[in-house]
């Protein structure tokens, strides 16, 4: 059990050294993620100067666009695209072989390696980009302690949902050899339906009702909630226990499409 603890923790380290090496990548992905990030200040400044009608107050909506900006795990980077892109190439070269026949369960080695990634872009992106917002645009932290806890807890959750989407997109790619036009339409989906750009606050009631049913929410939606304070105390803790619940739901879809795939699997060159 303690090699195997090991051995998960060092394959982990190589994804970690490996994403280390293309550094230039994460700079320009935090550039891009500060330029969007005022490119929708400006916007919805401007949508709320001549609006009447306002969901949440300015503080609380920028606080919450601006650090959804920050987390977005739909964002092109290179941690959202290396993993299934990468597959998609294995699969196409053969190379995907060397994958199955080794010692750790093929999901297990993704999800070591995108662990790697989610934990060099948080220190690369995440953090830099949200203490940046922070003193620039002058954004909001979280109002305590709990809050504080409870977004941590939730973002990694949201990374559990999160990885469970991009190895379905993996599973897709065994079939298709190609998952560009895919991960092209996740991250349009996933930008809206998780609540990344726009709050649920400003959706009519039934959409609302039926996106907060769905998984996407357990990605940006419940973090930054919890993050601007929205969601607190009991409510908090049922939030976290709905995203644990999609979680669980996720990975074990994400399982048995795996499950289903690996018998369709045709490896070029033999």
């Amino acid at each position: 059990m303690i090699h195997a603890v090991q051995r998960m923790i060092g394959m982990s380290r190589i994804a970690v050294r490996q994403r280390m090496q293309f550094r230039f990548d994460f700079i320009m992905t935090l550039i891009s993620t500060l330029m969007f990030s005022v490119m929708y200040y400006m916007l919805w400044k401007a949508i709320y100067m001549y609006s009447t009608d306002t969901a949440l107050p300015w503080e609380q909506l920028i606080t919450y666009v601006m650090v959804g900006q920050a987390i977005n795990f739909a964002r092109w980077s290179p941690a959202e695209r290396a993993p299934t892109y990468a597959m998609a190439q294995r699969v196409r070269t053969g190379d995907i072989a060397l994958d199955l026949i080794r010692p750790v369960d093929f999901q297990v080695q993704r999800f070591l390696e995108a662990a790697g990634f989610f934990i060099v872009e948080m220190l690369w992106v995440n953090i830099p980009a949200m203490l940046l917002l922070i003193f620039i645009l002058g954004i909001s932290p979280p109002p305590d302690a709990a809050a504080v806890i409870g977004f941590a807890v939730s973002l990694c959750i949201g990374f559990l949902v999160a990885f469970s989407i991009n190895s379905i997109i993996m599973m897709i790619s065994f079939m298709t050899t190609n998952t560009f036009g895919v991960q092209l339409a996740k991250r349009a989906i996933v930008d809206i339906f998780a609540g990344t750009l726009i709050p649920f606050e400003f959706f009519p009631e039934a959409l609302r009702r039926v996106l907060e049913l769905l998984p996407f929410q357990s990605m940006a939606y419940i973090p930054l909630s919890i993050y601007t304070g929205r969601l607190s105390g009991i409510h908090m803790l049922t939030a976290l226990l709905e995203q644990l619940g999609w979680a669980a739901v996720m990975i074990i879809i994400s399982r048995l499409l795996w499950m289903k795939a690996a018998k369709r699997l045709s490896i070029n060159g033999g």
